[in-house]
């Protein structure tokens, strides 16, 4: 649900459009720039070190961002100041900023109290063409119960006649795929922080029961400090019980862990399967098994990838940790956060309220 835009439009030429001037929000008082945080080149190995996961700041971050993140559940009392459900005629609209099969997601701003979010919209005909309304009510179910500072907050939904709308947390900076394509690839340090991040955020999805099964740098945002924020969770499962399995295929096809391709039961480390391959085109610039369809299928079920002369020994030990046919022998999300590759690259100040200095101008 987070294709590229098309210049095709027509199906919400109804929906009125307005300029307004907040294509760069506000945060902290200060705008909000294209950036990212490459300044870790310049960091010394000793200003790398991670503290461990019960480290105070760490915890004290996630708390703060829990109590945050409370405040945002209760958007529509705040920014209405009355408790109605929310209409298409409260908000105003900016640029769009993505489209996919179902839908569209528009920059967007409440008339009331000029809260800025984004607005997702889902055609409810589309939706029931493509039998997909298991799948909104999931993504809406997982929407409401995850509550994590790297997960992209949904403040509320409501629907008419045509439509469903999602009411997200708007990230500046857009797709973390837009970076990957700017820089190419990323530096080991760089690569390392990022993964870091996603393996907290899938790591408190799984304590939800709740399976992504589509992370790609398409599906992951990039906030106004330069943090990450998992998002679409259009394909997200439930897991009920710990030992219930999946048989729905779902996903992008470079990202499909062996069983998913092999039409296998699968559970939470398809998850992991994918965070060796994000890693991988991090690192590279390009997913592990490319190829055509049928090649790449073939290359998964073989687990048939080449590292790059330039990948560390530590990378390539963590991915290979992940990459495995077995599902049972991937390495856990805990163990990959201690993993020496993160702990010894990623770095520690990502989840503070840092402004990185270097501006990248992504509309070159």
């Amino acid at each position: 649900m987070s294709e590229q835009l098309s210049e095709d439009h027509s199906a919400y030429s109804n929906i009125e459009t307005v300029k307004v001037p907040f294509d760069v929000a506000q945060c902290d008082g200060d705008a909000l720039y294209t950036y990212l945080p490459n300044w870790l080149n310049s960091l010394k190995d000793e200003e790398l070190q991670l503290p461990p996961m019960s480290s105070n700041l760490f915890q004290k971050h996630i708390r703060q961002s829990h109590l945050e993140s409370s405040m945002a559940n209760s958007v529509r009392k705040m920014a209405l100041n009355e408790d109605r459900l929310f209409t298409i005629d409260d908000f105003e609209f900016g640029r769009p900023l993505g489209k996919g099969a179902f839908g569209i997601v528009y920059l967007a701003r409440l008339k009331k109290t000029k809260f800025i979010c984004a607005l997702k919209m889902l055609h409810k005909s589309k939706i029931n063409e493509y039998s997909m309304a298991e799948q909104v009510k999931i993504e809406t179910e997982s929407g409401f119960k995850l509550n994590h500072p790297l997960i992209l907050t949904m403040y509320d939904v409501f629907h008419d006649e045509k439509r469903f709308y999602f009411i997200l947390e708007y990230a500046p900076h857009g797709q973390l795929y837009r970076f990957l394509q700017k820089l190419r690839r990323f530096t080991n340090r760089l690569a390392a922080s990022y993964i870091y991040q996603i393996c907290h955020a899938l790591e408190y999805c799984h304590s939800k029961s709740i399976i992504h099964r589509d992370l790609k740098p398409e599906n992951i945002l990039v906030d106004c400090c330069g943090n990450l924020k998992l998002a679409d969770f259009g394909w997200s499962t439930k897991i009920r019980h710990v030992d219930t399995m999946n048989i729905t295929a779902c996903g992008t096809l470079d990202y499909l862990a062996p069983e998913i391709v092999g039409h296998k039961q699968y559970q939470y480390q398809v998850d992991n399967w994918c965070v060796g391959v994000l890693a991988f085109e991090l690192l590279s610039g390009h997913a592990p098994f490319e190829g055509t369809d049928d090649e790449t299928k073939v290359k998964i079920a073989n687990i048939n990838y080449t590292f790059p002369d330039y990948f560390s020994q530590l990378a390539r030990k963590f991915i290979d940790n992940l990459l495995q046919k077995d599902p049972k022998k991937r390495m856990p999300l805990v163990d990959c956060i201690g993993h020496d590759w993160l702990q010894k690259n990623a770095y520690k100040y990502m989840f503070g309220p840092y402004k990185c200095p270097i501006y990248v101008n992504m509309d070159e």
